[in-house]
């Protein structure tokens, strides 16, 4: 393993502060990462790391070398950028993580468009909630995120962190498509059963608020952050709920959807480090994510 991704892990524990969530943010195991920050500690000649009941802190030389290694690391990026950018072509690697609609909509018709024009570029791709999107960004186990900010929501700055807005997507409210009655608006469905994304999803935040907003308390029966799931369930005529306007026609066929205000939609955003702006990979891929909306 690379000095490089040793002092990563030294980055990521004085921002999380434990080993094990450290493991998670990079995707190693605890023993993997502790063994790492050890040679660390040897190359350096110093203790690094100290105990702190059930956590762990840096000691005073772990600081100091903290406080060097955020930036060996933009350095090391801007080098890298600086590199790629020097190329007579765009290629590389490049990995992406994305919410669930994004998957399906946005990241086929980008992949096939970026391998027609840039045919030595090689894209890899995590589905995950866009915390978790975020967070692996910062930490470089991405190097770029999709992710959604709902109405009346925010993202945790970070400095390092450049966030570019793509578009606004749309929320539909969804209904089975037999429904015996007019819908206009949430209030219409009020007495039905719901189904919507998990108690910790951004949409479902928005979702429950909307209803209030709406004079009622929806009564959600079903949780899930498939919107494939929410879809069957729709359509089948057990629950109603809401459906991104993203999601492929092909996959919400047998449901009835009704238009919000204009303003119940949510934005979507690449998400990147301030390191790799100059990259030609990340930006033949934030512009081709743009591309596919218009």
């Amino acid at each position: 393993m690379s000095d490089i991704k040793r002092l990563q892990m030294l980055l990521e524990l004085g921002r999380l502060g434990t080993i094990s969530a450290v493991a998670r943010s990079m995707s190693f195991s605890t023993s993997a990462v502790s063994q790492q920050l050890a040679q660390l500690e040897r190359e350096f000649g110093a203790s690094l790391i100290e105990p702190d009941g059930r956590r762990v802190r840096l000691t005073a030389q772990g600081e100091v070398l903290l406080r060097h290694a955020g930036e060996v690391l933009r350095e090391w990026e801007g080098a890298h950028s600086a590199v790629s950018a020097s190329a007579d072509e765009v290629s590389g690697s490049i990995s992406i993580g994305a919410f669930e609609t994004a998957c399906l909509a946005l990241i086929p018709p980008m992949v096939q468009s970026l391998s027609r024009k840039h045919p030595a570029a090689r894209v890899s791709v995590q589905q995950a909630d866009s915390e978790t999107v975020r967070t692996l960004v910062l930490s470089r186990a991405l190097d770029i995120g999709i992710v959604e900010l709902f109405p009346g929501q925010s993202f945790r700055h970070a400095d390092e962190i450049v966030e570019t807005s793509l578009f606004d997507d749309r929320m539909l409210l969804a209904v089975p498509e037999d429904l015996d009655r007019e819908v206009r608006t949430p209030a219409d469905v009020a007495d039905l059963d719901w189904v919507v994304e998990m108690i910790t999803a951004p949409a479902r935040g928005w979702a429950e608020s909307l209803c209030r907003q709406h004079g009622f308390e929806p009564r959600i029966m079903f949780e899930s952050f498939d919107v494939l799931v929410h879809h069957n369930l729709i359509r089948s005529g057990v629950a109603v709920g809401f459906l991104p306007a993203l999601t492929p026609a092909h996959m919400i066929s047998g449901v009835r959807l009704i238009d919000l205000e204009p303003t119940e939609s949510r934005t979507v955003y690449t998400v990147s480090r301030r390191s790799q702006q100059s990259m030609p990979l990340n930006a033949a891929v934030v512009e081709e994510l743009a591309r596919v909306q218009h």
